[in-house]
């Protein structure tokens, strides 16, 4: 089964994503906000992708970008983004956070194709 950390800012926001992922069949670690993934330890655990949502400021996302890739090298991350948010870079896909079709068809082709790496991430997969 694929595993799924997914990092999110609102606690009902969470829930309800790890409510979504789970039903897609996927594992699902639910890490409420930056500093729930600072304080876990997953150098060397197998993860699919790390999903960070869109409820903190985007330069703390990007701070949480960059550990994540500290931490999980091989893992892809996906951002969920505001309308108003600019792209994270350091991520693999950047989704609107507003389109469930389109970031779960993302952490979909994402977490079964070869990962690729980090390049152009100002273009959303989909």
């Amino acid at each position: 089964m694929r595993t799924i950390v997914q990092i999110e800012f609102s606690d009902n926001i969470l829930r309800e994503r790890e409510a979504i992922l789970r039903n897609l069949g996927f594992n699902v670690i639910s890490i409420l906000g930056t500093a729930g993934f600072e304080r876990g330890n997953f150098y060397g655990q197998s993860v699919a992708a790390v999903v960070i949502g869109h409820g903190a400021p985007i330069e703390e996302r990007q701070r949480l970008a960059l550990c994540v890739r500290r931490q999980l090298p091989e893992s892809p991350i996906v951002a969920l983004l505001r309308r108003s948010d600019t792209f994270l870079t350091d991520v693999n896909a950047n989704c609107p956070a507003d389109n469930p079709v389109l970031w779960l068809r993302t952490i979909n082709e994402i977490t079964t194709l070869v990962p690729r790496p980090i390049g152009d991430t100002r273009r959303p997969i989909g």
